[in-house]
């Protein structure tokens, strides 16, 4: 299923709505989860963190480049197909900000 899910072969809205939205938004609460139940983070902690962190910027950047295909694939209103890949721009121009931000306050 997730190499058709790579190669755009599910339907939009599935794509979209069940990995995008509800799998992305799993994924999202539960890092949000650990962060937010972490006071101070011993090494172990942080490195379990960082982990998850990298795990959910990967899932989140197979769905976008899933859902982009996608679209592209997509035979119905030209609508949804165009508001799926203005959704997919943002969507990843906002994973990158916060990758950046991350290794940003890593190195500094």
């Amino acid at each position: 299923m997730f190499i058709r899910l790579w190669r755009g072969e599910l339907p939009l809205w599935k794509t979209f709505w069940l990995f995008g939205g509800l799998g992305g938004g799993l994924f999202l609460t539960v890092l949000s989860t650990m962060l937010a139940l972490t006071d101070v983070p011993d090494d172990a902690t942080a490195y379990a963190i960082l982990f998850a962190f990298m795990i959910v910027v990967l899932y989140l950047a197979l769905i976008c480049v899933a859902i982009w295909r996608a679209a592209t694939k997509f035979q119905g209103n030209p609508t949804y197909k165009v508001l799926s890949k203005l959704a997919v721009a943002a969507f990843g121009a906002s994973i990158f900000i916060l990758v950046a931000g991350v290794l940003f306050v890593e190195i500094h």
